[in-house]
């Protein structure tokens, strides 16, 4: 039995025996990230992938999935359903109708084929966010010295610090690679290529597969969705690439306006976010939708952050109920979550994001990330959001109690 697939027939939908667990991304998603790991998706738990044998670990997922299982390496999607939040991951790939091309488009379990192809595999960035580090941005090397102690995570490499340092010792801040050529047999078959970063305006190679894809010809009907920090303006040449494909889709990375924008993702300029969103905006075939991190440094300002978008979506398109805004509260590093603030501050987040959105939908959002705020108590942490938020101020000659005065007396 087949379970909670969705195919389509003649342009309509066939839903043949729905369920909780179903998900397409083993059987048309292909991620590639850093150090060119592959894994059915972003979310999946790196530790329990046999990266030895991954096709056929890719086929046994796929049954697992066709027997309404649960997997454990999707432990991230299930638990956040489980805890009544409405779009995981799994869920958003399951519209047929949305930000993204439905990814159960043309579905056939038995034929699986790459419909999906999502980049993530450098790491090359001209910003580094508070919340980030030098895995995931060439930037953040420089402040490695100063916090290399917090040591965030690397896949395949893990938490140690002296297994980072040895890393980054090979590394530094070199951009990390990928030979683009090993993707030409699934171009044929593509419908959508994700692209992140780093920033992925910056990645040559993100640009080589749009040619690739343009000398086979396959980009009509084709969609593009780009994750960007918003600094960086698009060139001439990757306007004119775009212009090829069917939709091409944005999800900016806003996560505050004015000050607070520039200082959790320093050393961003407001002026340039302003200006790369009135360019995506403008263009005919483009989608741009919002992406919100918050970290103790921003919550207090997510209602601005939906407001401008939604000034910035009206002026263009027409704000709507439909205009895509996602606010994701941040759990590593652990120390930057919301969960960690005491309760007065917590109160006065829930206070400030009450009855405050632009539509329901995202009022909903906010409504789900009041819930988790309060549902954990992690001010044992505060003492290391104080020290680290102390040492990044003093590398980069900035003020958390002047950028966020009401949070001044957590340091």
């Amino acid at each position: 039995m087949v379970y909670g697939l969705l195919r389509y027939k003649d342009n309509k939908m066939d839903r043949l025996d729905y369920s909780s667990t179903f998900c397409p991304m083993p059987f048309n998603h292909s991620y590639i990230g850093p150090e060119s790991i592959r894994k059915p998706c972003s979310r999946f738990n790196y530790n329990m992938i046999d990266h030895n044998n991954y096709d056929e670990f890719i086929k046994e997922l796929q049954q697992h999935k066709l027997e309404g299982k649960r997997h454990p390496g999707c432990r991230k999607c299930w638990v956040e359903e489980d805890a009544g939040r409405k779009r995981s991951l799994r869920q958003i790939h399951l519209e047929v109708e949305g930000f993204n091309y439905p990814m159960t488009y043309d579905l056939d379990p038995n034929n699986p084929k790459i419909r999906w192809l999502e980049l993530a595999f450098s790491n090359r960035c001209n910003i580094r966010c508070r919340m980030c580090g030098p895995f995931y941005s060439t930037n953040w090397f420089k402040d490695w010295i100063t916090v290399n102690d917090y040591a965030f995570g690397i896949p395949g490499v893990g938490k140690k610090r002296d297994d980072i340092e040895a890393f980054l010792a090979s590394n530094g801040n070199k951009a990390q690679s990928f030979d683009m050529s090993t993707l030409d047999k699934h171009i044929p078959d593509l419908r959508m290529v994700k692209m992140t970063g780093g920033e992925p305006f910056l990645i040559p190679e993100y640009h080589q597969i749009l040619e690739r894809i343009d000398e086979i010809g396959n980009a009509e009907g084709m969609w593009l969705n780009y994750s960007t920090n918003l600094t960086v303006r698009p060139k001439k040449r990757l306007k004119e690439l775009w212009s090829k494909y069917e939709k091409v889709m944005f999800a900016a990375s806003l996560d505050g306006v004015g000050h607070i924008m520039e200082y959790q993702r320093y050393p961003t300029k407001w002026c340039d976010v302003k200006q790369v969103m009135d360019d995506l905006m403008q263009l005919p075939n483009s989608w741009v939708g919002v992406r919100s991190t918050i970290t103790i440094y921003n919550v207090l300002n997510m209602s601005g952050v939906a407001h401008w978008f939604a000034e910035q979506e009206d002026k263009y398109h027409g704000f709507s109920e439909d205009s895509w805004m996602n606010f994701v509260a941040v759990t590593e590093p652990s120390f930057l979550s919301i969960t960690v603030l005491p309760k007065w501050a917590k109160d006065m987040v829930a206070e400030r994001l009450a009855y405050s959105a632009p539509s329901q939908k995202v009022q909903d959002n906010f409504d789900q990330i009041i819930n988790y705020m309060y549902n954990e108590d992690n001010s044992h942490l505060l003492p290391k959001f104080k020290d680290y938020t102390h040492r990044l101020d003093l590398a980069r000659n900035e003020n958390f109690k002047e950028v966020v005065p009401e949070f001044a007396a957590l340091l």
